[in-house]
């Protein structure tokens, strides 16, 4: 099943902020390649009436499974490491420092690159990984140093900073992604995070959803996505007990937004859905609300990629979708009902939908 991408972003409810984007994340001293799905903004607008829904043009993810974003190429290379690679040199040794030592100054140096950056991550563990040299855009040298962390809050990262350019980093679920790519598509697997707490992540998930006060033994996963906006990732998690599901919103750096986590129903309402399960509750795809103009006899030929899920009413619960077909030569907006919502389905064209609900289409124009 594949949905539309919309390129800009709107805020939500809660003041998130979502916008569409191809993973960009240039982590010089890592050699990685992102093979994720090409991601867009994920949550619709909601007002706290049940009338005009506040306009959104935020993007709804690829889930069609087609790798269609990756990160650049160009990386200084990253030799194999595990955890005891963390070793006392000859000159540590000289200057009389123990691996404890420079165990601690990794944690002491992480914490410090975590605040410039800044990230949700209050951390437990950390350990220097690599060194490096990158140039930049504009063909200045500098220097890259990368760590390990583990926070806790469960989740786990690689960061990187960097002389010539702002600190980065990301996820041990995106280091784990790409090394899954690079395997399938026969290249050299990069590095995943190895630090005892963050090696497992199928541990991570069970842990970071218990602090969550979720009981959920994590038997699958998948990377979703990330806004470049906002600066946060989706995770999907499937329990040991099939019917249960978790979509999970964590912080990437740049942001220090808590852990947010959904059922998989409240994830696919809002444009989201899993794929591992359903909750026991509706899934709703791109087609669901095409159906329903079909159930109340309004003829519009429209596609995934002319059908776009633009918000939720909060009061009314209807959901409000876009659709451009040769049927409709103004467009179409509808306000969608679903399930047993007693709410009224409603059509309007596109100038009028701007007038009367304040929604502007973006696929007529």
């Amino acid at each position: 099943m594949g949905f539309e991408r919309i390129r800009q972003g709107s805020a939500n409810a809660d003041g998130r902020v979502w916008e569409g984007s191809k993973v960009k994340r240039f982590l010089a001293s890592i050699a990685i390649v992102t093979a994720m799905v090409s991601f867009g903004a994920t949550t619709p607008a909601q007002t706290a009436g049940g009338g005009p829904a506040t306009t959104s043009s935020q993007g709804i993810p690829n889930l069609n499974g087609e790798n269609t974003g990756s990160m650049r190429d160009q990386f200084n290379k990253l030799q194999t490491y595990d955890y005891n690679a963390r070793k006392v040199s000859v000159e540590d040794k000289k200057n009389g420092k123990t691996l404890a030592q420079l165990l601690a100054e990794d944690k002491t140096a992480a914490l410090e690159l975590i605040r410039t950056m800044p990230l949700n991550c209050e951390v437990t563990d950390a350990m220097k990984v690599a060194e490096g040299t990158i140039t930049s855009a504009e063909g200045k040298t500098g220097k890259t140093t990368t760590y390990e962390v583990s926070c806790t809050n469960g989740l786990g990262y690689f960061l990187v900073a960097q002389d010539v350019g702002k600190p980065d980093g990301f996820s041990c679920f995106a280091a784990d992604a790409t090394r899954a790519a690079d395997t399938a598509a026969g290249k050299k697997p990069g590095i995943t995070c190895q630090l005892p707490a963050n090696s497992d992540p199928k541990a991570i998930g069970t842990r970071v959803l218990s602090k969550a006060g979720l009981s959920c033994e994590v038997r699958k996963y998948r990377l979703i996505g990330d806004s470049t906006v906002d600066h946060t990732e989706f995770l999907e998690f499937a329990c040991t007990n099939n019917d249960q599901g978790y979509v999970v919103t964590s912080a990437l750096p740049g942001s220090t937004v808590p852990v947010h986590v959904e059922t998989c129903p409240q994830s696919a309402a809002r444009g989201l859905p899993c794929e591992f399960s359903d909750n026991g509750g509706q899934v709703l795809t791109l087609k669901s609300f095409r159906d329903a103009l079909a159930q109340h006899g309004i003829a519009c030929d429209a596609t995934d990629k002319t059908t776009r899920l633009i918000g939720q009413q909060t009061r009314s619960k209807r959901h409000v979708v876009e659709f451009h077909c040769p049927q409709q030569p103004k467009g179409l907006v509808a306000l969608i009902p679903l399930g047993d919502n007693p709410a009224p389905f409603e059509t309007m064209d596109c100038p009028t939908a701007k007038q009367k609900q304040g929604v502007v289409c973006s696929l007529s124009q």
